[in-house]
């Protein structure tokens, strides 16, 4: 049986020379839990493709593959997921999707309750199947 595979996009910013942040989602699903934006690949659907879809869905926020950075892999047991790495800073008009570090509620999608940044120092309990692939984007983010 081959295994799901879901890709999506850590989209990050430096607001400061110590302090870095990332935007994660609170799914429907998850009453504690919080991950990246991202989703499963369509048949025959190329992991960028699959990524700037699922974010766009999500988020409402459409991002050009020429802002799509590091891909990094997480092999679970049943479903595989890639994350690509989006500075905040290279999306035009991107400040108009939020209020704070919070994405407007009129662009979630029904599949996520919340969606904001948190400082890398302070993250919320991540969800079990992104812990490893949340750490190692860290700390790429942090060494950058």
């Amino acid at each position: 049986m081959e295994k799901i595979k879901a890709y999506g996009i850590c989209l990050y910013k430096y607001n400061d020379k110590d302090s870095i942040e990332v935007l994660l989602c609170k799914s429907a699903k998850s009453t504690q839990r919080w991950g990246f934006l991202k989703g499963v690949a369509n048949l025959n659907e190329e992991p960028k493709d699959t990524a700037m879809r699922e974010f766009e869905e999500e988020s409402s926020i459409k991002i050009d593959m020429k802002y799509l950075e590091n891909l990094f892999m997480q092999q679970n047991e049943l479903k595989n997921i890639g994350i690509y790495l989006v500075n905040y800073n290279n999306i035009p008009d991107i400040n108009k999707f939020f209020d704070n570090e919070f994405l407007y509620e009129s662009n979630l999608s029904s599949e996520n309750t919340e969606v904001k940044f948190f400082d890398i120092g302070n993250l919320p309990l991540i969800k079990k199947k992104q812990n490893r692939l949340v750490q190692e984007i860290l700390n790429h983010l942090r060494n950058f």
